[in-house]
C-alpha cells in the first residue's frame, strides 16, 4: 500500500514540477528598478542594423522553453520582457534553435543583444517583430 502511495506522490510531483515554469528568461546584467525599465514596445530586429542607426548596447538577453516543440518566435515576447527589465527598446543579433531538455527532444531557445535605440523611427525600414 505504501508503495502505491509513494509512486502516486512521485508522479504527481513530477507533473506539477513540469507545469510550474515552462519558459524562462535571463540577462547578463541586473534588472533596473521598475521606474527605469522600458515601457512600451520592444523591437525584435531580425536583420543587421545599418551604421547610421545610433544605439547603446545594454546587455545580452535570452529565453528558452523547458519543454515543447514550438518555434523560436513563440519566445520573442519573453525576450522582449527581459529587454524591458534592463532598459532596452530593441534586440539585435538574434540567434536561436531547438535543444534537448529534461522534458523535450526539441525545446526552442533564443537570445540576442539588447540595445537602446536613440531614434526609433530609423527601425521602420527593418524586418522587425514588435512586442
Amino acid at each position: 500500500m505504501k508503495f502505491k502511495q509513494l509512486c502516486s506522490a512521485l508522479v504527481l510531483g513530477l507533473l506539477l514540477t513540469g507545469c510550474a515554469a515552462s519558459n524562462v528568461s535571463s540577462s547578463n546584467v541586473p534588472n533596473l528598478p521598475i521606474s527605469q525599465q522600458t515601457k512600451g514596445r520592444v523591437y525584435i530586429i531580425k536583420s543587421d542594423l545599418l551604421a547610421n542607426v545610433k544605439y547603446t548596447e545594454v546587455g545580452k538577453v535570452k529565453a528558452n522553453a523547458r519543454y515543447g516543440y514550438d518555434s523560436v518566435v513563440t519566445l520573442y515576447p519573453l525576450l522582449a520582457d527581459e529587454a524591458r527589465k534592463i532598459g532596452a527598446n530593441a534586440v539585435i543579433d538574434l540567434y536561436g534553435g531547438h535543444t534537448v531538455t529534461a522534458f523535450s527532444w526539441g525545446a526552442p531557445y533564443t537570445g540576442g543583444t539588447a540595445i537602446k535605440v536613440e531614434d526609433m523611427k530609423q527601425l521602420k525600414q527593418y524586418d522587425v517583430e514588435v512586442y
